[in-house]
């Protein structure tokens, strides 16, 4: 972030988040449509708007029904923003203000470093020896597992910025995640879920690397939490490190995710249903003081294949493309 940067004091609202990557080209570009639900999914998610939120739920003419709600609350909400700014109600604040208005625009990218660890678009991934496009969402009791799909930068007035991932998730049925004895998580990849609901916080999202399951086979992954180690932003320790800026973690590729068409072949050809994800947008964010415990690495390592950590530059030659 630059140093004259301005700051906005919402949670959804992350200095740790680093696009990169040129933008991606016209057919990334999200419609009115997706960028009216990505603003939804922000404000319905955002800790600052909760209050709000209650309060149009209790009003009589919604009565709790949610999906009412969800199709008029962004509305009100601009309008009582724009109506109670003189008011010193302790609820309303200029950058919520700012969120109400709607997005100016929406950016989208290939790559992403949240924390120090890169992220990768699946489609660029999908050209290079290290995989970074698995990600993983924690939910209210359920995990969701998936791929992503681009790097959304909503521009709210006054350049505030907030950053989703665009993602395709795996369905989460009993039929399509398996857990072993060993505790170890096997996803279908062959299919997808919430497909009306693709969009999450950046900031809440682990990084995921998927194995091939040789028991299962096919388009079966162990999916794999990474958790690297002693990744943390400088300023956390309020230090200044000189020289270029290191490269962000990444894992080695693994083979044989299957692609957007194939996935929708067989969600028709399984009878599988869209379904909206409950999620939890807890924000992650690395412990610099944490311990790590080295006998577990080292039980890990006899499990796990050996990694490569050479890294390849991307070759890509994407134009610059403003939506």
């Amino acid at each position: 972030m630059e140093e004259h940067a301005p700051r906005f004091n919402l949670s959804i609202v992350s200095s740790d988040v680093e696009v990169g990557g040129a933008r991606l080209s016209a057919e990334y570009a999200l419609s009115d449509e997706e960028i009216a639900i990505a603003h939804w999914w922000v404000l319905i998610n955002c800790e600052e708007v909760k209050y709000w939120k209650e309060l149009h739920l209790s009003f009589p003419e919604v009565d709790g029904d949610l999906e009412y709600h969800n199709m008029t609350f962004a509305n009100y909400f601009r309008t009582w923003m724009d109506m109670i700014k003189s008011d010193d109600n302790p609820n309303w604040s200029h950058e919520l203000l700012l969120l109400a208005m709607q997005p100016q625009r929406a950016r989208v990218y290939p790559t992403c470093t949240v924390n120090g660890v890169k992220f990768v678009s699946e489609e660029r991934d999908n050209r290079r020896r290290t995989q970074n496009s698995g990600v993983m969402a924690k939910g209210h009791g359920l995990d969701y597992y998936g791929v992503l799909h681009s790097v959304v930068e909503l521009v709210y007035a006054e350049g505030m910025k907030v950053h989703l991932f665009k993602c395709r998730w795996f369905d989460t049925g009993a039929q399509s995640m398996k857990m072993d004895q060993y505790g170890n998580l096997s996803v279908n990849t062959a299919t997808s879920a919430y497909e009306d609901d693709p969009f999450v916080f950046a900031t809440s999202v682990k990084q995921v690397f998927y194995l091939d399951d040789l028991v299962k086979g096919d388009a079966w992954k162990i999916a794999n939490i990474v958790h690297p180690r002693n990744i943390y932003r400088a300023a956390t320790l309020g230090v200044t490190i000189p020289g270029p800026k290191a490269d962000a973690y990444q894992e080695p590729n693994a083979v044989g995710i299957h692609d957007v068409a194939t996935v929708r072949e067989n969600n028709v050809k399984h009878g599988r249903v869209l379904r909206i994800r409950d999620e939890d947008s807890t924000f992650i964010d690395v412990d610099p003081n944490e311990e790590t415990n080295d006998d577990s690495d080292d039980e890990l390592r006899h499990r796990l294949p050996d990694i490569n950590f050479d890294t390849e530059e991307d070759s890509s030659d994407d134009s610059d493309y403003e939506p």
